[in-house]
């Protein structure tokens, strides 16, 4: 958790859990050759008893000789702003306070009072919520750039501490509460389990422990799947990824769900797995999921693809122009000459006749009754066209098409329609498409 020469960073909310952790660690500072400061953040929940929190944990830090910072955020409305829950909001501004404090104080890591008995309580919680082994590890005393020295600590172990070393701490009244859902946990569900087996906190830490070594074990085989079935960092090969194992599926999904949203502790639901699958193995090459964090699942044919939804900006009709254009991901360029031989580039350049043209010249997407007759085949709509030649369905919405006022004159990719086809000199348009 630590190394000599770091700057430990304490979430101190002044109960007895931070408490005896910052005793601790400044204890042990010198030891450990480490430097210790602490944040603290007034969540604006509990009136004047949180300004008491504030000003003891600044008394503390001051008696310790450390450097201290603290924030008052009003959780209440953030929460209503977001549409979080209490709990969700206080922890997303809890940690949001952590880093940034943390880059206050130049720190090298952040240390929170998690104990062995949060640990069970959480463990308890994802039990209710049909959690697999990664919710059954609990809480990881390592995650990033955040330890938790006193993960295996008893909180009878921590009180005993602070009566021994006459440590006072502040007591939040809400902990008593029923209301909250890890407060039920704390209250009924805990002291039945410690009347059935006293050890039943220090048993739930080794399971964690036992289950943390399994899960990077899965973490680890999930890896070397995935280098298996990749196309791409976010794109695998969808038959061989439905071939697999429940488990490993879910845990596959999840790895190139966070390679493609670059969000490493990202996590999919039995649900959000469950639905992926379906699309997978369903019958529709085309067919896309939208999940949370605007990830976005679709399949390509045999491809299925991980990816950070994008806003997507409609393109229309617009006007072609002598010189550059822009449409999109292209650049069109447009010329008048004579036809000279050159052949037409099915895949970026195209010949139009000007005597053909009726109206202006136009770049636009695709739409419905669209038709083309390239040389040497059967006439045929576009829609059915791409859909023959396995055109992705995220694709074919942005494929240039130029057109007059009537019809189609060409499609970038394939070719121009035979209709608008100049012979050797005669005056036409010679229309060039590049990717940005």
């Amino acid at each position: 958790m630590l190394s000599c020469g770091e700057r430990i960073l304490v979430a101190f909310s002044g109960g007895a859990d931070s408490v005896v952790l910052l005793d601790v660690l400044v204890a042990l500072s010198e030891e450990l050759g480490i430097s210790v400061c602490a944040a603290h953040l007034n969540h604006m929940l509990r009136g004047k008893d949180a300004d008491a929190d504030a000003e003891f944990t600044r008394r503390r830090c001051e008696k310790y000789g450390i450097g201290y910072i603290s924030e008052c955020v009003d959780v209440a409305a953030y929460a209503k702003e977001k549409g979080e829950s209490t709990e969700l909001a206080a922890r997303n501004v809890r940690y949001d306070f952590l880093h940034r404090a943390k880059a206050h104080f130049s720190a090298d890591r952040i240390a929170t009072a998690h104990n062995a008995n949060d640990n069970l309580e959480t463990i308890l919680f994802n039990v209710s919520r049909g959690s697999g082994i990664d919710g059954l590890c609990g809480i990881p005393p390592v995650r990033d750039d955040i330890i938790r020295p006193l993960i295996e600590t008893t909180r009878a172990e921590i009180e005993n501490y602070a009566k021994e070393k006459e440590l006072s701490f502040r007591t939040d009244k809400t902990n008593a509460e029923t209301v909250y859902s890890r407060n039920k946990l704390r209250h009924m569900a805990l002291p039945v389990l410690s009347e059935i087996n006293p050890m039943a906190v220090e048993n739930a830490a080794r399971m964690s422990r036992l289950l943390r070594e399994d899960a990077e074990f899965l973490k680890n085989a999930a890896i070397n799947v995935a280098k298996e079935i990749s196309l791409s960092e976010h794109v695998c090969k969808r038959f061989d990824m439905v071939k697999l194992s429940d488990g490993m599926f879910g845990r596959v999904c999840e790895l190139f769900a966070k390679r493609a949203l670059r969000k490493d502790n990202y996590t999919l639901e039995y649900k959000h797995i469950s639905s992926i699958r379906k699309l997978a193995s369903g019958n529709n090459p085309s067919g896309e999921i939208y999940l949370p964090d605007e990830l976005c699942v679709r399949c390509e044919y045999e491809k299925l693809v991980f990816e950070k939804r994008e806003e997507s900006r409609a393109l229309s009709v617009q006007n072609l122009n002598f010189g550059e254009n822009i449409f999109g991901e292209y650049k069109i360029f447009l010329e008048k000459t004579k036809k000279n031989g050159k052949v037409n580039n099915s895949v970026n350049t195209f010949f139009v006749l000007c005597d053909k043209i009726s109206g202006g010249l136009f770049v636009r997407p695709r739409k419905e009754g669209d038709r083309i007759k390239l040389s040497a085949r059967p006439g045929k709509s576009i829609k059915k066209l791409l859909i023959d030649e396995h055109i992705p369905k995220n694709v074919r919405d942005k494929i240039p098409i130029i057109a007059d006022e009537e019809k189609v004159l060409a499609l970038f990719g394939f070719g121009t329609d035979e209709s608008v086809i100049p012979e050797n000199g005669q005056e036409c348009f010679e229309i060039r498409i590049e990717k940005l």
